[in-house]
């Protein structure tokens, strides 16, 4: 049976659990507050980003791995396995797919690259799906044709508590971050062919959270299995609440909590609340 290692950047934001057992080595992206550097997950807990960010006059930014990190990481995997697959970051959103293609062809050995177009449970759930095909003898490439596929069917809702962070990250006027504020307008984002885009925008959270709610009906009211991200930043009262919410009306789905850390959280700011969905692997 084919030997695949598997690796994956911090956005990803898998589980202690999950990583330890599966094997799955992590590649952290860094926040910068001012000229110092923190590797995601490493040297910084979303805890204390979410802390730190909430007293930052000026808004953190972030950096993808150096070129070099991921060498060392595919080499290391490439004394043991026959082939390393590697799930990523959006290229559209981080410069991590270059840098691990740049790394890939630095290597002796298999190394396959695949761009997830998304962050966060977009990477995850696949991933995951990835790893117990794997453990069930399916091959490397069957797995990379596996994610080049579902990519494109994962479905993603997303409201931001304020648009502050959007606006002081250059991602929307001033004027519109003024009126969104005064308006108390919710935007509802998504992610459409690896980049961020808006879905809707309502007036408040409570109807973003309907907004999401009803769309999502629409996919899962047929009965069709589906794997599930509740995805939040600073919000696990409502994103439990909302989990709990789905699974007692839908009992063909499988649902999971995660958490925005502070790559991520940088450009979002807490008070994320968020699904993801897409069909469930067979077998």
């Amino acid at each position: 049976m084919e030997r695949i290692a598997f690796v994956t950047d911090s956005t990803a934001y898998l589980t202690p659990e999950q990583v330890t057992a599966h094997g799955i080595t992590v590649v952290p992206l860094s926040v910068i507050f001012g000229d110092v550097a923190y590797r995601e997950g490493v040297d910084i807990t979303a805890e204390e980003f979410y802390a730190k960010l909430a007293e930052a006059k000026t808004l953190p930014s972030t950096s993808q791995p150096p070129v070099g990190e991921f060498v060392k990481v595919f080499e290391r995997l490439l004394q043991d396995h026959d082939t390393v697959l590697c799930y990523l970051l959006s290229a559209k959103l981080s410069g991590t797919v270059r840098a691990a293609e740049t790394a890939a062809g630095m290597v002796e050995g298999r190394v396959r690259v695949v761009d997830s177009e998304y962050a966060s449970y977009g990477i995850a759930g696949p991933l995951l799906d990835g790893v117990r095909m794997a453990e069930k003898g399916v091959s490397s490439d069957e797995i990379v044709a596996y994610w080049e596929r579902i990519r494109s069917q994962v479905k993603s809702m997303f409201v931001i508590d304020t648009l502050e962070y959007l606006h002081r990250g250059g991602r929307i006027g001033g004027a519109a971050a003024v009126l969104g504020a005064l308006l108390q307008i919710k935007p509802i984002l998504t992610v459409l062919d690896g980049r961020l885009d808006l879905f809707d925008k309502v007036r408040t959270h409570r109807r973003a959270v309907e907004r999401m709610l009803a769309e999502f009906d629409a996919a899962a009211s047929g009965g069709a299995r589906l794997r599930v991200g509740v995805v939040h930043s600073r919000r696990l009262a409502d994103a439990e609440g909302l989990r709990s919410q789905l699974t007692a009306k839908y009992p063909n789905i499988e649902v999971e909590i995660s958490e925005l850390g502070p790559v991520i959280g940088t450009h979002t700011g807490p008070g994320v609340l968020a699904i993801l969905y897409y069909p469930a692997l067979e077998g």
